[in-house]
């Protein structure tokens, strides 16, 4: 009886996803929407920017292993995984030289968009 209810109990965990996913979705479309309807430019650009850390946490929390061989030297000691931005990762990896070429070239591509975004970052969680 317990087996079944771990199995009803995980199937709805992973049922409950991509349905939350849609519904998570809708719901900021629309908060947006009501955003450019008001003109509300500096609500909207505060919520894309959350967005983009909440999404870059997540990849950093999901893609540890993958950032890891991507963005830093062979050679480092740091590690992706914990539930920060990226870009706060990168910003740590540069102040210690431990970025690859394609981790400077990333880094200069968030700079370009944001200068001195990484190393903000970096502060601002610590690392």
């Amino acid at each position: 009886m317990k087996a079944a209810r771990f199995i009803l109990i995980v199937t709805l965990a992973l049922l409950s996803y991509p349905v939350g996913a849609a519904y998570g979705l809708v719901v900021q479309l629309l908060r947006w929407a009501s955003y450019v309807l008001r003109c509300d430019i500096p609500k909207l650009r505060g919520e894309l920017y959350l967005l983009g850390v909440r999404m870059s946490s997540v990849l950093n929390a999901t893609s540890a292993t993958w950032l890891k061989v991507w963005l830093l030297v062979p050679t480092s000691t740091l590690a992706f995984g914990r539930y920060t931005p990226v870009s706060a990762m990168i910003g740590h990896a540069y102040r210690l030289h431990h970025l690859s070429k394609v981790g400077r070239w990333v880094r200069k591509q968030l700079e370009i968009l944001d200068p001195g975004h990484c190393e903000r970052a970096a502060q601002k969680h610590e690392l």
